[in-house]
């Protein structure tokens, strides 16, 4: 019995052993297999102001009546205000005085460029007072409800009284967290009493060509677009024009010279509590996932936006199949003037009209 109790025994303590093997192989398993699904989810994690952080993102807001502005014969203005990122931005709206359709206005999102100082944006040059959207702009809006559009633009982040001016100070970055406000707009739309959500439209200027491509690669919201001298190319890109633009001694530029141009950009990028590729975040790399047709117009001598920057993006539109018309103006003036704001606004409205027009018999609506 002695000798079957020692025997008995030594199994137990070779079962122990076996044991605590097999729970050391199952705990370093699960320590790999999480370790695996962490580096996973870091490698899939993509930085919130790229295309793909957009994409992945919700919006939300509501609209907020703020008071009425002066009328005319052939339309009605007031500005209202919604929340962007808990933002409070403003918007101008235009609305025909035209007999409403059934269903409302089509609605077009007016995207308006640079500012060099944001916070006089849609100021009077003459007054200093309020007056959006502003004398460089005067007319647009007003002629687009004329021909039956609503017309709502925003103020961006920053500009005139709206919240987040230190948005504005983020160098190349800005057009996107621009984009971001725009799409919280667009989440509000069915708010607006006057106007058919079903037809929503983007008209961007300069800078909003840039806000506005990045609108399109995520709301499929917006039936068709127009891009007016729009900015379209890669932020180095961008950078390297503008730098060598603005620098006396740009005959040669070397990488050094471009490290200086970028050097504003570089700093607001190391103050982000992410990591972020700016190759990710520029909209030409994502032409094939826009789906809206594309307008394009530009002046062929101007040099505030190069011509080629719409050259280079129909090329692209081309490139992915994708339904763009290209208009191309004998002109050196960065904002079309006289009669070629005239042709490019009834282009417009015949591209988007057709578009209409098409849906409603397609739908009934």
């Amino acid at each position: 019995m002695k000798k079957h109790t020692t025997y008995s025994c030594n199994i137990s303590k070779q079962s122990l052993l076996m044991c605590l093997l097999i729970f050391s192989c199952c705990v370093f398993a699960c320590k790999k297999e999480a370790k695996v699904k962490i580096e996973k989810e870091i490698i899939n994690k993509v930085a919130p102001i790229s295309i793909k952080g957009l994409q992945e993102r919700s919006y939300i807001s509501e609209m907020s009546f703020e008071k009425n502005l002066e009328d005319s014969d052939n339309y009605k203005s007031k500005l209202i205000s919604y929340l962007s990122d808990n933002l409070k931005v403003y918007a101008l709206v235009t609305i025909p005085k035209s007999e409403k359709p059934k269903k409302g206005f089509p609605i077009l999102i007016f995207g308006h460029g640079f500012h060099p100082e944001p916070e006089k944006y849609g100021l009077s040059t003459k007054t200093g007072k309020d007056w959006r959207p502003g004398d460089y702009y005067r007319g647009i809006p007003e002629t687009y409800a004329e021909n039956g559009f609503l017309v709502i633009t925003p103020d961006y982040r920053g500009h005139n009284i709206s919240e987040g001016f230190e948005y504005t100070q983020t160098s190349y970055l800005a057009s996107t967290f621009y984009a971001i406000d725009v799409l919280n707009l667009i989440s509000a739309l069915n708010q607006l009493e006057e106007g058919n959500t079903d037809h929503v439209f983007y008209l961007g200027h300069s800078m909003g060509g840039d806000v506005g491509l990045k609108t399109l690669l995520v709301s499929k919201q917006i039936k068709a677009a127009s891009i007016w001298a729009g900015v379209s190319a890669s932020t180095i890109e961008q950078a390297l024009y503008y730098g060598k633009y603005y620098d006396k001694n740009n005959s040669k530029i070397t990488n050094e010279s471009i490290q200086n141009y970028k050097s504003k950009l570089n700093e607001v990028i190391s103050n982000l509590d992410f990591e972020y590729d700016i190759n990710s975040g520029d909209a030409i790399n994502y032409i094939e996932d826009i789906e809206a047709p594309l307008i394009l117009h530009h002046a062929q001598w101007e040099t505030s936006v190069p011509y080629q920057w719409s050259v280079a993006l129909a090329s692209k539109l081309f490139t992915h199949n994708k339904k763009f018309e290209f208009y191309t103006y004998n002109s050196k003036n960065h904002l079309f003037k006289d009669e070629n704001r005239v042709m490019a606004i009834q282009r417009d409205l015949d591209f988007f009209n057709k578009i209409i027009t098409t849906k409603i018999n397609k739908n009934g609506s």
